[in-house]
């Protein structure tokens, strides 16, 4: 229908906000000519399931309101379709709505859906998911492990993750072919691939990101001693991680990482996971997903 647009709403993003979403919502679009349906995530992936079975609907947009994780979820079903992602960020990082320029202002993020003007951009690829904003396997994944354990759910309880782990964060071993002409292994502090310049909490390992040039900007970085390690963190707090020595920045179509351990702990798109293959491709799709942008 091309005047409908669903709402898929996480309830608990934003401590909270997402419950009141749902009525600012129906009031700003109170006296418009747009037929809109708004539904509430229940648990982990229920977002994903529920934009499965609404893109049969053929709304002219699905909006994931929430944070890069209900982003994700939404955005998963709608790769490689002409249904467009709108985003109402209201989660704690919200990195992929900054990289987009998308206000934190719900009634301003919701006037960039009225008015519908849409982009495409990159999806990237591990193994049979698809991520939008980043992926990492190295001491970010363990701070988003330690973060989502927390309960200060805010810049601050990220940077007490980042400072908790930082001092026991053991590096991984990896072997990793790099677009079939380049191999890298050793112990890995930071392993990252990103299509998105923005991380969240306005913190970029991958400032030079662009969400629609075909690439992914992989950054691997070694073992590193204490005095380094702190290094690190003025580096990416300053956006200079590019220019760190340890630092090997590159733009790839296509990666895989090999491990010999049973599980693996990746961060995708701000969500720890636990990965149990010990092969795991990563790539890029290019223009694979439509979003609407101010």
């Amino acid at each position: 229908m091309k005047n409908k647009i669903i709402f898929i709403i996480n309830p608990i993003a934003g401590k909270g906000k997402g419950k009141i979403v749902e009525s600012m919502i129906q009031q700003f679009f109170q006296q418009k000519e747009w037929t809109i349906q708004t539904f509430f995530t229940e648990k982990s992936g229920h977002a994903t399931e529920l934009a499965q079975q609404l893109i049969q609907t053929n709304p002219i947009a699905i909006v994931a309101c929430g944070g890069d994780g209900t982003i994700n979820e939404v955005a998963q079903t709608l790769v490689g379709t002409s249904i467009a992602l709108g985003i109402v960020p209201i989660g704690s990082g919200n990195g992929l709505a900054a990289n987009l320029r998308i206000s934190k202002s719900i009634e301003q993020a919701l006037t960039t859906i009225l008015k519908q003007k849409s982009i495409t951009i990159d999806a990237g690829k591990i193994n049979e998911h698809y991520f939008f904003s980043n992926i990492g396997f190295g001491i970010d994944a363990a701070v988003i492990e330690h973060y989502a354990k927390t309960k200060t759910r805010n810049f601050l309880g990220y940077v007490s993750a980042c400072f908790n782990t930082l001092f026991h964060f053991q590096p991984k071993t990896f072997k990793i072919q790099i677009d079939e002409n380049k191999e890298l292994q050793n112990d890995f502090y930071f392993l990252f691939c990103s299509n998105s310049n923005e991380a969240g909490y306005g913190i970029s390992f991958s400032p030079k990101a662009q969400l629609n040039d075909g690439k992914l900007d992989f950054l691997a970085i070694k073992q590193l001693t204490i005095f380094e390690q702190l290094l690190f963190s003025v580096h990416v707090l300053t956006k200079r991680i590019h220019q760190m020595k340890q630092a090997q920045v590159l733009q790839i179509r296509s990666a895989t990482f090999i491990h010999q351990n049973e599980k693996t702990i990746a961060q995708i798109d701000g969500e720890a996971v636990i990965l149990h293959e010990q092969k795991i491709n990563v790539s890029v799709i290019p223009n694979a997903l439509r979003v609407i942008i101010p």
